[in-house]
């Protein structure tokens, strides 16, 4: 059955002059029907937006994916996306059959342009994700409501909604997920490096997270370190440069939120970006 790809550009009133690039918000609604297999977009830098069914495990989590198809030199973001850019949020609240869903980002790659650091993904994004549905001898209906961005010249937000019915057996794209799967970013018990030292210092309307790394050998000068947490409503992350000095690196940023009192270390999420990989570490006890 077709399925209906719904894309919308949020409206901004912002247009953002940085060096000799302009990145021009545009207002656009579209609404275009696609065939299951592949929904073409008309918007400018976006080829498509669509969900991989994959397959369903012999442990009952079922393995499917979203792939966003740019044009040649386009890209997109990670989850936290560096200055400049916008970062991806994903609503499934309309699927059914659906108790859990994570999803498992795949290294990005780091961007210097125009005197600004972005994170993301150029010319696709393939994003694993893993489903554990309530009822195992059922399909899941899965409907994502994705906001993201693109840019080139010009940087476009956009809105998108996708659907696809996943039947307990099938097997589409198989191998595209599980080639992205061995890109993913690494669990920090894998990397070369500990935390040795996590301070959290309170300050005005939040907290300062600082992290101290020792590696087995030196840290590339370009390693970047980053923070995460949840932060509600009115809640920013601010990113302060990494520092390094031989096999030492120090994280820095600042959660700013009126309404946090404290920081749950075991909440605080600290990504290491080094030579093409990166490693994830869950928590900062130490």
């Amino acid at each position: 059955m077709p399925k209906q790809l719904l894309l919308s550009i949020v409206p901004l009133l912002l247009i953002f002059i940085t060096m000799k690039k302009i990145m021009i918000l545009l207002v656009l609604l579209f609404n275009i029907v696609g065939s299951s297999v592949f929904s073409q977009s008309p918007i400018i830098g976006l080829k498509s937006v669509d969900i991989i069914r994959g397959w369903r495990q012999s442990d009952d989590i079922h393995i499917a994916a979203i792939n966003i198809k740019l044009e040649d030199g386009w890209k997109t973001y990670w989850r936290v996306p560096g200055i400049g850019g916008i970062a991806p949020i994903l609503n499934w609240e309309k699927s059914k059959n659906i108790k859990n869903i994570s999803q498992i980002w795949p290294t990005p790659n780091i961007y210097n342009e125009y005197g600004l650091q972005t994170i993301g993904y150029k010319d696709e994004l393939l994003l694993p994700l893993q489903i554990q549905p309530i009822d195992k001898k059922q399909p899941i209906h899965l409907s994502i409501t994705i906001d993201f961005g693109i840019c080139s010249d010009v940087c476009v937000p956009i809105q998108t909604s996708v659907e696809e019915r996943l039947p307990e057996r099938t097997s589409i794209g198989k191998k595209n997920i599980l080639d992205t799967l061995e890109k993913a970013i690494l669990s920090g018990n894998k990397s070369p490096f500990k935390i040795v030292k996590c301070n959290i210092v309170p300050i005005k309307d939040g907290f300062e997270v600082n992290a101290f790394f020792e590696g087995l050998a030196s840290f590339d000068k370009d390693t970047l370190g980053v923070v995460e947490y949840p932060v509600k409503q009115n809640g920013w992350i601010n990113q302060k440069a990494s520092l390094i000095s031989s096999n030492q690196l120090s994280v820095h940023a600042i959660v700013y939120n009126k309404s946090i009192h404290f920081i749950d270390r075991s909440d605080l999420t600290l990504t290491i970006f080094t030579k093409n990989k990166a490693f994830e570490f869950d928590g900062c006890i130490s």
